[in-house]
């Protein structure tokens, strides 16, 4: 025997006021964003840019709480609706019960869940929930401040880091590996204890000569540090005249840096010069 799709049943509460009577414009806003969000589950759970499933109503009850029962239904031939059906729900059940729900459950979907959640106004209705073949499901204050925070660990997963981008004064501490001069262009590596694994360097003409005694040795190197957007690390130094200075030690670890980031927002910290602090 053919499994049958499942069927769910939405509730509307009505407010007192209205004597119990839900107001349209709430029911058929709920009812709308609901099958959207299902919807949305369906093609992030079956990868496809399409939905492949409809709703059907089978019962509807006005009795104070308003009800619409609804079954899915496929819109092409041949495909079941039930697995990405039922894996919604318990997607909707996990955030419910304020879990992490499947990595396929986005920021945009966990968008749509905070607004399915969130009452245009005070007097549309009461209470909001779902009941299938699973416990109910309360699109309530409690449900909307988990999307909320779902939506948010999303956004920051789903956002890289952004640094500033530009060049500033400054300083950074290595070990300098490697001396180019080649076609004059006076380029030299330096390795640092944390951070980028390498960046490099030019010298100004006036240090050319005096380049061969800082080879595999630590060194601070003053001048004009260069950034991207995707690095709090410099990806270019270019250094001033006698800014080159051989030190007895670079390689601090990280408990010397113990206390260098309080107070820094994200996104603020230069590992180099605080190596340099």
């Amino acid at each position: 025997m053919d499994h049958q799709p499942s069927k769910f049943t939405v509730y509307l509460e009505g407010h007192d006021g209205h004597q119990g009577n839900v107001l349209v414009h709430a029911f058929l806003s709920k009812i709308h964003r609901l099958t959207l969000v299902l919807n949305k589950l369906e093609r992030a759970f079956i990868a496809s840019a399409v939905r492949q499933t409809d709703f059907e109503i089978t019962a509807a009850d006005k009795r104070n709480p308003t009800t619409l029962t609804l079954k899915p239904v496929p819109r092409v031939k041949g495909y079941s609706p039930i697995p990405a059906f039922d894996w919604a729900l318990g997607q909707l059940r996990t955030v419910a019960d304020g879990g992490e729900p499947d990595a396929l459950v986005e920021y945009e979907i966990a968008r749509d869940l905070v607004k399915l959640a969130t009452k245009d106004s005070d007097d549309g209705y009461k209470a909001f929930w779902i009941n299938g073949y699973a416990q109910a499901v309360r699109f309530d204050d409690e449900f909307r401040y988990n999307a909320d925070r779902l939506a948010q660990r999303r956004l920051r997963a789903d956002t890289p880091s952004r640094w500033h981008e530009g060049k500033a004064q400054g300083t950074i501490i290595g070990q300098l590996k490697a001396v180019d001069d080649i076609d004059d262009e006076r380029e030299f590596v330096i390795v640092p204890p944390v951070g980028a694994d390498a960046i490099t360097c030019t010298f100004p003409v006036a240090m050319r000569e005096a380049m061969g005694a800082y080879l595999f040795k630590n060194v601070r190197v003053h001048g004009t540090l260069y950034y991207r957007q995707d690095s709090p690390f410099p990806y270019r130094v270019d250094a001033t005249d006698k800014g080159i200075i051989v030190v007895e030690r670079s390689a601090r670890t990280l408990s010397d840096l113990r206390g260098k980031f309080a107070g820094l927002p994200r996104g603020d910290a230069d590992w180099t010069r605080i190596v340099d602090a």
